[in-house]
């Protein structure tokens, strides 16, 4: 499967306007839950708060994979927020944040789950024009392209 057979194009958020890690996570589970791709907001909710807690999930070079197991899905959930600005997301590196990649996998899919980060990751590494096409696409079509034609690649 495709990465983007896991994202629903309504749950990509573009150039979202928050200055705080929490209140972006939250505004992006709030919106996979008004996609309807939720079994229980609340708990889809924690779960990505709770595995925040043990580590940021800011991999560096301005990109963050916030992901967790829950059985607030039935099925891997993959949605993307661009910031233009950044957000202070106490990455590896420091750095700001300029892509979200939240990824929500039910509690059973293990190997699903891995291959998913796994081609996440590819597709991201040292890829820069990447994240600045990605920065700057103005519509969720877009960025389902981007993601893509990049995953051609990989």
């Amino acid at each position: 499967m495709s990465l983007i057979d896991y994202i629903d194009k309504e749950s990509i958020m573009i150039d979202v306007q928050e200055t705080e890690k929490e209140n972006l996570l939250s505004k992006m589970v709030e919106r996979l839950n008004s996609c309807g791709l939720l079994l229980n907001k609340d708990e889809a909710e924690h779960a990505i708060m709770a595995r925040e807690q043990l580590m940021s999930t800011g991999v560096g070079n301005g990109i963050a994979i916030p992901h967790a197991k829950t059985d607030a899905v039935k099925s891997i959930i993959l949605s993307v927020a661009t910031i233009k600005n950044g957000i202070n997301y106490k990455s590896v590196d420091k750095k700001k944040v300029f892509a979200v990649f939240m990824l929500l996998a039910p509690r059973d899919s293990a190997s699903e789950n891995l291959k998913v980060l796994t081609a996440i990751a590819k597709i991201l590494r040292d890829n820069p024009h990447f994240l600045e096409k990605l920065i700057n696409a103005e519509k969720a079509d877009e960025v389902m392209e981007l993601i893509a034609k990049e995953e051609i690649k990989i």
